[in-house]
């Protein structure tokens, strides 16, 4: 999966057989193991986990050796990787020699560990596993003279060991506890559940949320239910983690609970089928024959369900004279999701590509699918929050010419980050590739211009908002040229177009009412549509 986007990356645990490495490290000074002998007989050098961490190590440093977007040797990732365990101790520092590592504490040097004569091209299980032998020979050295490092749990300690490893990559790139890391993945894929979330403390937990069209939804379970039993267990005073862990099992299983009504002092029996639950992202009404759809982000359902709501509102009285799709604050998702959400509104042709040193990062979006509002207009809000995937439909349907955008500046990331399941459950995820709109521009750093600026607190009406734009179709076009011709590393000229129509965060009512104008004027809508646009497909052909 790619959720800006981002891809679960498959990854086998290399080979342990160390013979190879062994004969390396047999020539390493020892003096973190000698200091270990006549410091304390109480320190702890290695620990039970360290066959684990080692594995953990070794992917680790692997995936961002060969697949982050930039080249980064192994040498230097080392460093970092022994430099994030200062997030635990600050005393500790790594330093670095064309031909060592070298290790200090308090500004003294306490062990030198040589560099391998290895060459990062050379991918053999023992050079694999060289990186994490050194990590944690640097780990047991610091383990000497660290106390906080030696009454940190394992799990601190492995966290400050990622971290340290994409700290200096950019800013998307992080670590993900094996706790977050599920959390991460019910969000995208769902979970196995009823379909509720809880409060817990004190008293009994209390249900906040009742997903829609879930098993709790359809047992008739509402917000501010107590939660009393759950198959027989009471619930007194019960962690809201507890209860949700009871709640989720197997797909097609049941769970007996015994509810409190919200203003009710009766108890109710209810027998509930788990089933699989994704979070809503798409949320939708009609006005004027217009669908106006809000896509928070998203998930593995959020394709599928703006497709529902399209077919829906062709079939009211009139059908659908129109879509407005609202991005604003989507800070994205699911990469395939947005290009799925994009294809829904083109009949052909192309959606956008990714690029990269790393060759399955490389893809080309092409539209597979008919265009299921038949060429509606369709018009995208945008602001300063609407980011990634967010940015990737809009730029595809902008640069398709089927689409005007209103708002402001996006945010500009149109980078992909590649989501790695490790070994201890949790996740670590980077940048691995750039996404390019239609017409071979990409969006990172710079972001997306609209064909109508809107700022918050606007006080023009829409009907002034569409006319002043189309006043000023010439100055929109040659701002959307050099916007499609900047390189976007360029930082002056980058400002100085995102200037032009700031990033602002807004959710005003304005943009709305602005869209729809638009939509009711279809001569003016096309006009927007194709301001400074090169004619890749005509979408309006026929009509």
């Amino acid at each position: 999966m790619v959720a800006l986007g981002v891809s679960i990356v498959s990854y086998q645990n290399p080979d342990r057989n160390l013979r190879g490495l062994r004969r390396i490290l047999a020539a390493v000074g020892l003096c973190a193991l000698q200091a270990a002998c006549t410091t304390s007989n109480s320190v702890g050098i290695t620990s039970p986990d360290d066959l684990r961490t080692r594995d953990l190590m070794t992917q680790t440093i692997e995936l961002v050796a060969t697949r982050y977007i930039d080249p980064i040797s192994r040498e230097q990732i080392l460093v970092n990787t022994l430099d994030g365990l200062s997030s635990i101790d600050e005393d500790i520092r790594v330093d670095i020699t064309p031909d060592n590592l070298v290790l200090q504490y308090r500004d003294q040097n306490i062990d030198t560990i040589p560099f391998p004569a290895l060459s990062d091209d050379d991918t053999g299980s023992d050079n694999m596993q060289v990186w994490a032998e050194m990590t944690l020979h640097g780990l047991a050295s610091y383990r000497v003279y660290s106390w906080k490092l030696r009454n940190s749990s394992t799990k601190d300690v492995e966290s400050a060991l990622i971290s340290g490893a994409i700290r200096n990559l950019d800013r998307y790139s992080r670590y993900e506890s094996p706790e977050r890391a599920e959390n991460a993945r019910n969000r995208r894929d769902g979970y196995i559940g009823v379909g509720v979330r809880v409060v817990g403390g004190t008293g009994y937990p209390v249900i906040k949320i009742v997903h829609p069209e879930s098993p709790a939804f359809k047992a008739g379970l509402h917000p501010g239910d107590q939660i009393l039993t759950v198959d027989g267990e009471d619930m007194y005073g019960k962690a809201s983690r507890y209860t949700a862990d009871l709640l989720h099992g197997e797909e097609g299983s049941s769970v007996m609970v015994e509810i409190n009504p919200a203003g009710s002092k009766a108890i109710t029996p209810v027998e509930i089928m788990r089933e699989r639950v994704i979070d809503r992202t798409v949320f939708t009404e009609i006005r004027d024959n217009v669908l106006i759809a809000r896509i928070s982000s998203f998930n593995s359902a959020t394709a599928t369900t703006l497709a529902d709501s399209i077919r829906k509102a062709k079939l009211f009285d009139g059908g659908l004279q129109g879509v407005i799709l609202d991005l604003r604050g989507n800070r994205g998702g699911l990469l395939q999701q947005g290009v799925s959400v994009a294809d829904l509104f083109l009949a052909n042709g192309p959606i956008g590509k990714t690029y990269s040193r790393v060759i399955v990062a490389r893809h080309t979006f092409k539209a597979e699918t008919k265009d299921l509002s038949e060429g509606a207009p369709l018009v995208i809000l945008i602001d300063g929050r609407t980011a990634s995937s967010a940015e990737l439909v809009a730029a595809a349907l902008q640069d398709r010419n089927r689409a005007v955008l209103i708002g402001s500046t996006s945010f500009g990331k149109g980078s992909v980050q590649a989501i790695n399941d490790l070994p201890n459950d949790g996740t670590l995820t980077f940048t691995w590739s750039r996404l390019t709109a239609p017409s071979g521009y990409t969006f990172d750093r710079i972001g997306l211009f609209p064909a109508i600026c809107t700022q918050p607190n606007t006080n023009t009406s829409a009907v002034h908002q569409v006319a002043q734009a189309l006043s000023e179709r010439d100055q929109i076009a040659s701002v959307m040229m050099k916007w499609r011709s900047l390189d976007y590393q360029d930082e002056k000229s980058r400002r100085e177009l995102r200037n032009v129509c700031p990033a602002q965060p807004n959710d005003e009512k304005i943009d709305i009412e602005i869209a729809l104008e638009l939509i009711k004027n279809r001569s003016e809508y096309k006009n927007l549509a194709y301001a400074g646009q090169e004619e890749i497909a005509d979408t309006f052909a026929g009509q």
